[in-house]
This record gives structure tokens, C-alpha cells and sequence, in this order.
């Protein structure tokens, strides 16, 4: 019985849209009205039955706890606060309100499969723990390195071109955008490296540096990317998805 009100109650998460219709906010309201207080009549039943102390022994059933509490305090909000009259604060009370989707994680308790998959991959996590160590000081090296080599020194025109002579751009006034992917201060590089390290569009990247330091450096630059796709992606993250399948034979 519980475990169809968790998938229900996950089906009415998922009819939430935009633009907004009153007649179906209001159904979904009521929805979840019903699915929070049959949530916590569960965990009412649940302390009285078991007692707080056997009760308080199963993490599932402290995570159903902080749920709930959630949900109540969610409930309460939206009863006593009137969305329009608190202005840019509501959308702090919407981003609270996806608190709500936790609920989908109840769905573990009951299904004993995807609570296993769970369990190991929280194994998993503490296995990678040097690994994570590993890789932060990888990125972190080839940040620093970056921002030796590539700092300040990639700019856009406001039309979308890349200025390669930045010198005589800066003497001229010229309006200049710093490319999203540079490595003009620590965060910034260790960004970069990371998308660079996920492969997203990593050539593109290293094509805008070698333009910007000329065709004489291109051999250093395609270097130092190179390899850190090698090293990052190739080598690093594929050690992390064999860590993670360990856990799983």
C-alpha cells in the first residue's frame, strides 16, 4: 500500500508544469496534502508500533523522519505565507519545495533492489575517497600550470571574435568578453579542467588557445591538453568506473 502512495505521489511530482493552470495547482496541492499526512500517520504508527529506540536504529527510517518533517514544514509554510505578497523570497520557497522529491528516495525502503544498488554505491563513495584526493590534485597542478601559461589572455570582441592581438585590442578600447572557459583565476582554471577532463567540447578549447598564442606554440599547446585529456579522462576516470564496478561483481 505504501509503496504504490510513493509512486503515486511520485507521478504528481512529475505533473508539475508551466505555464501555470489554477485548477491543476490546486489538485496537486491537495495531492500533496494528502500524501504528507499520510506520510507521517505512517511514521506515527510506525514510532508507536516499534517504539523511538528500535525505530531510531534504522537509517531508512530517520531519512522517512527528516522527509517528513520536510513536507510538514513545507505544509506550513505554504498555509501561513502568500507567495505574492513576499516577492523575490518566493522563489527561495520554491526551491524549498523540491525538498519534496526526496520522497522518491522512500521508494528504496520497499523495493529491495534498488536499495542494494544504493547501498553499494555508497560503498563505493568511501572506496573512491583517495581516488577523489587523486584526482583534485591532478586538476589542481594542471590549473595552476594553466594559469602560468593561459591567463588573461583569451578575449572575445561583443560580436562573438576571438581578438588575438590583445595588446593592441586593449590600446584601442576595444570591448572584450573573457571566453567561459579560461584560466584567469584558480576557480575559473579548475572549471576549465574540468570540462576539459569530461570531454565536453575539450578540443574547442584548446583550438581557442592555440589562435590566441599562434601556430609557433601550437605543439605546447595541443601538449598540454592533450595530455590532460589523456591523463584526466582517459587514464583517471576510467580507474574511477572500475572502482565503482568493483563494488558491484
Amino acid at each position: 500500500m505504501i509503496f504504490c502512495l510513493i509512486i503515486l505521489n511520485t507521478v504528481t511530482l512529475a505533473m508539475d508544469d508551466y505555464p501555470r493552470n489554477a485548477s491543476k495547482d490546486q489538485f496537486l496541492h491537495i495531492c500533496n496534502e494528502f500524501f504528507t499526512w499520510t506520510f507521517f500517520a505512517e511514521m506515527i504508527l510506525k514510532m508507536v508500533g516499534l517504539g523511538i529506540k528500535n525505530y531510531s536504529r534504522d537509517k531508512f527510517n530517520l531519512f522517512d523522519a527528516v522527509v517528513v518533517m520536510l513536507s510538514i514544514v513545507d505544509w506550513t509554510i505554504s498555509k501561513t505565507v502568500n507567495e505574492e505578497e513576499i516577492g523575490g523570497a518566493g522563489e527561495a520557497l520554491q526551491a524549498f519545495r523540491a525538498m519534496r522529491l526526496l520522497r522518491v528516495i522512500k521508494v528504496a525502503r520497499q523495493w529491495t533492489a534498488l536499495q542494494e544498488i544504493l547501498s553499494k554505491t555508497m560503498k563505493s563513495l568511501k572506496d573512491i575517497s583517495n581516488f577523489s584526493l587523486l584526482l583534485f590534485l591532478c586538476m589542481y597542478i594542471y590549473a595552476l600550470l594553466g594559469m602560468e601559461i593561459f591567463a588573461n589572455i583569451a578575449r572575445f570582441s561583443t560580436d562573438g571574435d576571438l581578438i588575438t592581438d590583445l595588446h593592441a585590442a586593449t590600446a584601442s578600447g576595444v570591448p572584450m568578453l573573457a571566453p567561459r572557459e579560461n584560466f584567469d583565476n584558480i576557480f575559473k582554471a579548475l572549471t576549465t579542467i574540468f570540462i576539459v577532463i569530461i570531454g565536453e567540447d575539450w578540443n574547442q578549447v584548446m583550438y581557442i588557445y592555440v589562435r590566441v598564442l599562434g601556430t609557433d606554440n601550437e605543439m605546447w599547446v595541443s601538449l598540454y591538453f592533450v595530455s590532460l585529456m589523456i591523463i584526466g579522462n582517459v587514464m583517471l576516470l576510467s580507474l574511477f568506473t572500475a572502482i565503482l564496478l568493483q563494488n558491484f561483481e
